[in-house]
């Protein structure tokens, strides 16, 4: 064994450990599939499944490719959570969340960005413990590609060529950023320009080399801990010396003979979990498609709401509670059953969506939402990786260390100044990786981006799939819901279940008779007409004895599928 092998065994035994948790048998497949959020990760993993690499050795390799080719979604400073499923039915989940450092102090006026947002970062240690724990293939090659990808550049999307113009001001005057994402005359690259990042090439290059110990522990620490003691950060050495990749908490329920599982706080599956446990109580597959999206809106309102409540969701018992579900469900109405009963085919998938008419950067929502992403891969053996990883708002904290490439998330602050930031804590998420089984056979395995939003789209996918008995690649397509937000009297954010976003795009849509039909029972609706702007969904599905890959219509992610070798 390698110095660099020997050195990430050490860092990582402390992790070492799988949940034993409910079994059942995933039959081997004749294919492998990945669906990622952008083309060239999807690529980088399709490439680890042709070379017998398993799932978890693709999607390390997807994990850091994405930190190249979605830097404003995504990166090396970030913070993930991770569920796997292995062939035999038992689940394994990882919490890989950015850890606010010992010495932080909230200042009086809390900030939106800049090194004062940076906690330790997890994606690094959370892909590493993934590889010790589950990966087939060895650590450095799975970084080549990654490495090789920022050295010599890729072709910018029109969706990140719309992130990073959006982002400019907010960027632009941090020396790492100037680096790589500025031009010369002070404005963003275009959609086709080739980008090229060599500080993060050379940072991958040496991870890939000396493993991931170097994050937190080696060169790349020190690194990292001068450059917050010189810019006001509170990160140090100590901090990163001292961080654990934490095992996920499982939460999982029963919803309608189907298994749900996924991960509670700081997580957000308890939250996917709980609104699924108010659904069960009405008879979602009766409804007409105005009173889905009624009682669809209120749930994830209801759901939304309890969070004020609960945060760290200590008790996932009561989390799961069908009692305080059923209380909670006997509080919806729905209009009258006439209108619109259900989609009898699937709107139009085909072909990218328009940049002009795509909320790439999150504007619909403000500026701090929707800058995640999802990744699922499924491998020959049966084996399922869900994972999501975000730096938080639109380029994080934006801030880069100008030697190492990467960009930190947003932790502390504004950004999420409900949350805990305590000194430890790692402060709640709404990421939800998840999987649906039924008689213990996968039937899908997803999760998406999008803030607060991905609650709604897991939750409308499954339902789409479970009560509606659609495919799983309409039950993603299809047009979908979400509560408006206000704030009460006092200040109190809250979640409104009779005011309905609805997502109202030519293409995917819902018909505008719904509008008319919420309207006249009294809803109060709000359009919303640009794609990708109710979550993005990236998931597996069970075909047979095949895997199926389905990539959100309203993003440029793509699906790869190879076959195995017998």
């Amino acid at each position: 064994m390698s110095r660099s092998c020997l050195a990430l065994l050490g860092f990582l035994l402390v992790f070492a450990g799988c949940q034993s948790l409910p079994a059942g048998k995933s039959p081997e497949s004749r294919n492998s599939v990945a669906a990622t959020a952008h083309p060239v990760a999807t690529d980088v993993a399709r490439a680890v499944l042709q070379q017998g690499g398993n799932a978890a050795d693709a999607a390390v390799a997807a994990g850091f490719a994405l930190a190249v080719v979605e830097p404003s979604m995504s990166n090396l400073g970030g913070r993930t959570q991770i569920l796997v499923r292995f062939p035999d039915g038992r689940y394994q989940g990882y919490n890989g969340m950015t850890a606010v450092p010992a010495g932080y102090t909230p200042p009086e006026e809390p900030v939106s960005q800049g090194y004062g947002t940076i906690a330790t970062p997890g994606v690094v240690a959370g892909l590493a413990r993934l590889h010790l724990e589950h990966g087939s293939l060895p650590w450095s090659a799975l970084l080549q590609e990654p490495a090789r990808i920022a050295r010599d550049g890729y072709r910018l999307t029109p969706g990140a060529a719309a992130r990073h113009e959006n982002g400019l001001e907010n960027f632009k005057d941090n020396p790492g950023f100037q680096r790589v994402f500025v031009e010369a005359d002070n404005s963003a690259y275009d959609a086709g320009d080739l980008l090229r990042q060599p500080q993060l090439a050379r940072t991958i290059s040496r991870l890939a080399d000396a493993g991931a110990e170097d994050f937190y522990r080696g060169e790349i620490a020190t690194q990292i801990a001068a450059d917050m003691a010189a810019n006001g950060g509170h990160v140090t050495a100590d901090d990163l010396a001292g961080y654990e990749v934490l095992d996920g908490r499982y939460i999982t329920t029963r919803y309608r003979g189907y298994d749900i599982h996924s991960l509670a706080a700081p997580a957000g599956g308890g939250l996917v979990v709980k609104a699924l446990n108010i659904l069960e109580n009405i008879d979602m597959a009766a409804l007409t498609e105005s009173q889905w999206a009624a009682a669809m809106n209120q749930a994830l309102a209801l759901t939304i709401n309890s969070m004020a409540a609960d945060r760290a969701e200590l008790d996932l018992i009561g989390v799961a509670d069908k009692a305080w579900a059923a209380e909670q469900a006997a509080s919806i109405r729905l209009p009258a059953a006439t209108g619109v009963s259900g989609f009898d085919s699937s709107p139009a998938q085909g072909g990218p969506v328009l940049a002009s008419a795509t909320d790439w950067s999150g504007s619909h929502w403000g500026k701090d939402s929707h800058h995640t992403t999802h990744f699922t891969i499924a491998d020959c053996e049966g084996r399922i990786v869900s994972i999501t990883q975000t730096v938080g708002p639109l380029f994080g904290s934006r801030v880069i260390t100008p030697e190492l490439g990467f960009v930190y998330a947003a932790t502390m602050g504004s950004y999420l100044s409900a949350a805990d930031q305590k000194p430890g804590s790692r402060p709640r998420t709404t990421i939800a990786p998840t999987v649906v089984t039924r008689d213990g056979e996968v039937v899908l395995a997803l999760g998406a981006a999008g803030g607060i939003r991905i609650l709604s789209a897991i939750v409308q996918t499954i339902s789409r799939h479970v009560d509606q008995g659609h495919d799983a690649a309409m039950s993603v397509a299809l047009p979908r819901v979400h509560p408006e937000r206000g704030e009460t009297e006092t200040g109190e954010r809250i979640s409104y279940g009779e005011k309905i976003n609805l997502e109202l795009t030519p293409e995917r849509g819902w018909p505008i008779e719904i509008d008319g039909e919420l309207r006249a029972a009294g809803f109060e609706t709000v359009h919303v007409e640009r794609h990708a702007a109710f979550g993005r969904i990236h998931l597996v599905a069970r075909d047979g004895n095949a895997w199926l890959g389905v990539a959100d219509p309203d993003w440029e992610g793509t699906v790869a599928a190879t076959s195995c070798a017998r």
